[in-house]
């Protein structure tokens, strides 16, 4: 059996955002929980990488923290697990709140 994606991107640096709550620009009081998306999809939008594995899973990454290395290895992973582009991407549009307060401290 081969390694999980899952695996891969825990390897790579990559946080699963399942689970962590986002608040939508203008709502402070809003949560929004993220949840399980469509497996073997990736995508980006303002700073954030995300990359959903073979269970729905999200794991992000800030785009400024990909180096060449991580590119390549994605890149790789993009022909063995099948992935697609086009997909939700959590923690893009709350301002930066959630990548640049807390992922900076994990």
């Amino acid at each position: 059996m081969g390694k999980k994606l899952s695996h891969s991107l825990l390897d790579l640096g990559f946080f699963c955002a399942l689970g962590t709550s986002e608040h939508p620009p203008g709502y402070r009081k809003e949560e929004k929980h993220v949840k399980r998306g469509t497996p073997c999809t990736c995508d980006q939008n303002n700073g954030v990488f995300v990359i959903y594995d073979d269970e729905g899973r999200p794991w992000i990454k800030l785009v400024r923290d990909v180096t060449d290395e991580v590119r390549e290895t994605v890149w790789a992973l993009h022909d063995e697990f099948c992935i697609k582009q086009g997909a939700y991407v959590p923690h893009s549009n709350d301002g930066g709140h959630f990548v640049h307060s807390v992922m900076t401290m994990l």
